[in-house]
């Protein structure tokens, strides 16, 4: 499902400053976007500098072929770059993610029952575990920032959602991912990228249809059929 290959421009290096000098609020707000997300865990001056640098590459790698527009070709790159660069820097596990989500549940659950969310043992009662194995799950926590777990906690951040798979994830594993690959080579480009957007650069509906230029409920109806033209063709298989 890769996006098309871009080649780098016939263009002088005052068409590529220009195309980068119109887009820069953009990469800006992708910054901005992702730093909502991993709140001040990254410095969003060096994120803006990192989006800022995509944009660059990315104005001196496109080429117009009518198919996309430069705007679109951006935002997928900066954002990738903006990514990258956080898993790259954010180096708690997929367990210790886990064990974090698990400490701010049993922390909202006591204070939904009134009693002291501040309280080790009443937390570690919570978990099933003992007090010093929950000092353990604190260490692993301190190791990507030594923030409390309030303050970086976001029910809608990336890094505390559900790690459980959703049908459509679970199709990636195992011996059905070459299957997949091939059906996903037979999709238009548009099904194609929709896809893209949401399963791999992690964009939500809104994202994407500032990125490509249609309405939210035009997305939701092709990421919809893409996917039931997806399960259709892989039952066939």
């Amino acid at each position: 499902m890769a996006l098309k290959a871009y080649s780098t421009n016939a263009l002088s290096v005052q068409d590529i400053n220009e195309r980068v000098r119109l887009h820069m609020p953009l990469a800006r707000k992708i910054a901005w976007q992702i730093h909502g997300r991993v709140r001040d865990l990254l410095d969003i001056d060096d994120l803006i500098q990192i989006g800022m640098t995509a944009l660059v590459e990315a104005a001196q790698r496109f080429q117009d072929t009518g198919e996309a527009t430069f705007g679109s070709y951006a935002t997928i790159r900066v954002r990738g770059a903006l990514v990258d660069h956080v898993r790259n820097n954010l180096t708690l596990t997929r367990t210790g993610v886990q064990r974090r989500d698990r400490i701010a549940q049993a922390k909202r659950d006591l204070i939904t029952e009134g009693k002291d969310a501040d309280n080790q043992t009443l937390i570690a009662e919570k978990l099933g575990i003992g007090v010093a194995e929950l000092q353990v799950w604190y260490g692993q926590i301190a190791q990507t920032s030594d923030k409390s777990l309030d303050e970086i906690y976001d029910d809608h951040s990336v890094w505390f959602a559900d790690e459980r798979p959703t049908p459509e994830h679970a199709l990636l594993s195992g011996e059905l991912r070459e299957r997949l690959v091939a059906n996903l080579k037979k999709l238009n480009e548009r099904d194609a990228m929709v896809l893209q957007l949401y399963y791999v650069e992690e964009m939500n509906l809104e994202e994407i249809a500032e990125t490509l230029s249609i309405s939210i409920g035009r997305v939701s109806q092709i990421k919809k059929a893409a996917i039931g033209q997806l399960r259709n063709w892989m039952g066939e298989d």
